[in-house]
């Protein structure tokens, strides 16, 4: 994963761990690795609990207490980031990497405007600030991001705006002191299909004008798809495939990839036709398992009837074909997609 332009993000070998006991520990991110380029959108796609958000707290050094982080690599242009002071810490959040919460009502205060809530982020991180010259720029990113009515939603409380709205006003927010990375923490998920799309288009929109680069974390791979670059697929703490959007898409290499694929409705697929399932649920991480995470939901694993490698051992991720990493024992043996329509990346409804 290492090429020769030093990327905005490296992460190697991120791990996040929480005492079980007073002697024991357990992950809820394990030995993960990843690169964010200049400009690029990666998709983050998991179930709840798969690590997703955890990961993105790593990133901005805000695990709550008594998580521990540790990685062989968490740099951001080349600094150290489990190296940097908590002072250092809060001048590159939002400055330099801003998180878009997921949900949007919840972030912003009930009992302050919007519009003097959102200026107040110039004002923490300005040590002589105007409020004129903070509230100018709050209405440019209100435009920007295609808020109606700007001057009216300024003086807005957040109860007095649609979800669309609110979550667009989290995002000017984050694009005030103009960040090289954004970290949006599913950003649709409380919004209708229509809003979502809008979002969508906002974030690629903001990609392209500003070149910043996006970190976009969902549940749902095909919303992912619609604007990511690549795709890293996580399960139960660990990355489980990766590797550029279309190619992951149209041939997913892992079991939970394509089982994920398969539940998602398409338009090929008749409406009388029951979507599948996965069945089960994730593992509890709090219980040590030397095997494969996902065997307990894999059709495959019950195809070959539970084969001994996938019982002792948690395949680590590997290359397979069109760049992608996939960790499966049994990855080259190309299972079909079973009631998986087609997919199409890199378009918006």
């Amino acid at each position: 994963m290492r090429s020769e332009i030093e990327p905005l993000l490296r992460v190697r070998d991120l791990s996040v761990t929480f005492p079980a006991a007073p002697d024991r520990t357990y992950a809820v991110v394990e030995r993960v690795s990843f690169d964010v380029g200049r400009g690029e959108i990666v998709g983050l796609v998991g179930e709840s609990g798969s690590g997703k958000s955890m990961s993105l707290l790593s990133i901005l050094g805000a695990v709550p207490r008594p998580g521990l982080v540790s990685a062989t690599s968490l740099s951001f242009e080349g600094r150290d980031l489990l190296a940097l002071s908590e002072p250092a810490r809060r001048e590159l959040r939002g400055s330099r990497i801003a998180l878009i919460p997921a949900d949007a009502l919840g972030a912003l205060d009930p009992v302050l405007r919007v519009g003097e809530q959102t200026a107040d982020v110039i004002v923490d991180h300005d040590a002589q600030p105007r409020r004129s010259i903070a509230t100018a720029r709050v209405l440019e990113a209100f435009r920007e991001v295609s808020l109606p009515n700007p001057k009216s939603r300024f003086r807005s409380y957040p109860h007095q705006l649609s979800g669309g709205m609110q979550q667009r006003v989290v995002i000017a927010a984050g694009l005030l002191l103009t960040p090289d990375l954004l970290l949006a923490d599913e950003p649709t998920t409380a919004l209708d299909a229509t809003i979502q799309a809008q979002v969508l288009r906002l974030l690629a929109s903001i990609r392209e004008t500003r070149g910043v680069s996006i970190i976009l974390v969902s549940h749902d791979l095909a919303t992912v798809a619609m604007i990511s670059d690549r795709i890293l697929v996580m399960y139960a703490a660990r990355i489980v495939e990766s590797g550029p959007t279309l190619a992951v898409m149209s041939a997913p290499a892992h079991p939970y990839t394509r089982a994920l694929l398969a539940a998602a409705p398409t338009l090929d697929r008749e409406i009388t036709t029951t979507l599948p399932t996965i069945p089960g649920a994730p593992p509890d991480l709090r219980v040590s398992d030397q095997g494969c995470r996902f065997r307990a939901r894999c059709p495959v694993f019950e195809f070959l009837g539970a084969p001994s490698e996938c019982v002792s051992s948690d395949p680590p991720l590997r290359p397979v074909a069109d760049g992608r990493l996939a960790a499966c024992h049994h990855v080259d043996e190309g299972f079909p997609v079973v009631g998986a329509g087609t997919l199409a990346s890199g378009s918006l409804p």
